[in-house]
């Protein structure tokens, strides 16, 4: 895909969605420290299993929006001492990024039962998944204030390029979900390589409940869909369907689409046997079509419930029918 091809969005709620979620967090770090000394270094000191998502009695963590996700934690060895991981997902370059962080580190991550020492140590990891290379640490480390400072920000920071995560290592994992989202958001711009590496996804797929499977596979879909063609996303839809054929799962947009098709169906012989008896007894061109619409609108919902009724006699989770008739009305 070339740079003229690349989608983006303001906001992704896939990087929310699976990493809001502190063992899920977890994962993703520790995927992320095997190929990164820094951030191995920096997370040396902390207890990751003691994650805790923020807000709690942090009452100024209202004023997010300015970070992804925020944590404290406890550091190793040390009791009740509090950290903060603060995790901020870009997937284009952003020339403000530090400012952001920062202003987030050292203004919002407070312990307010302190009265000596409100602030918490904060280190900030930017999770960068974009098409080309970029390290804002080295282009603030390029600029003359930066001298004035030791070159170092006040606050620890290091950037992690999912570009560099080991497929391996995810195999690996024992939170599936998360390992699953890092290897997503790897190829976030590289659907061929994607689909590359569906084999393995799909071994880890199967360490899920199936109705976890299939929630996490329609999110990866509407995910891809933010940054690659809708050529591309059809060809990975396929590719999951075949995967789904073999596990055994039915998706919500595969459900979706068996619903419309028994619409459809069922619309088109009500609305035209409707519409034709209506018209003429009327007598009427417009009749007939007034009648075939009415028809067809009822069959069509009359269609969609039979479809739905269907799926629940298979065993199709209401969740997943849920989602198809909400896929529907939209």
């Amino acid at each position: 895909m070339n740079q003229g091809q690349i989608l983006f969005r303001n906001h992704d709620g896939f990087f929310h969605y699976v990493y809001g979620v502190p063992k899920n967090a977890k994962t993703l770090l520790n995927i992320c420290r095997k190929n990164s000394h820094d951030l191995d270094r920096i997370l040396s000191d902390v207890d990751l299993d003691t994650l805790v998502r923020l807000p709690g009695s942090y009452n100024e963590v209202g004023e997010r929006g300015e970070a992804d996700i925020a944590f404290k934690a406890h550091i190793l060895n040390g009791g009740e001492i509090n950290v903060g991981i603060l995790m901020e997902h870009k997937s284009k370059r952003k020339k403000n990024v530090l400012n952001q962080v920062g202003r987030y580190a050292l203004r919002v991550i407070m312990d307010h039962d302190d009265e000596i020492f409100s602030w918490i140590p904060t280190k900030a990891v930017i999770i960068y998944n974009g098409p080309t290379e970029w390290d804002p640490l080295a282009e603030f480390r390029k600029k003359a204030r930066a001298k004035f400072q030791g070159n170092e920000l006040p606050f620890e920071c290091v950037l992690v390029n999912l570009a560099n995560i080991d497929e391996s290592v995810s195999l690996e994992s024992d939170t599936p979900s998360a390992a699953i989202g890092a290897i997503a958001m790897k190829y976030a711009f590289n659907p061929e390589g994607f689909k590359a590496v569906i084999p393995i996804v799909e071994k880890m797929l199967q360490k899920m409940p199936s109705d976890e499977q299939t929630t996490l596979i329609e999110k990866i879909i509407l995910y891809l869909g933010e940054y690659i063609d809708e050529f591309a996303v059809e060809e990975l839809q396929m590719a999951w369907k075949s995967i789904g054929q073999r596990m055994g799962f039915v998706s919500a947009g595969d459900a979706r689409r068996a619903a419309e098709k028994e619409g459809r169906r069922d619309g088109f012989k009500k609305g035209h046997a409707e519409g034709h008896a209506e018209g003429h007894a009327k007598g009427r061109a417009e009749g007939r079509a007034e009648g075939r619409t009415e028809g067809h609108a009822e069959g069509l919902t009359e269609g969609q419930n039979n479809a739905f009724d269907a799926m629940r006699k298979i065993g199709i989770p209401e969740e997943k029918i849920q989602e198809a008739k909400a896929l529907l009305k939209s």
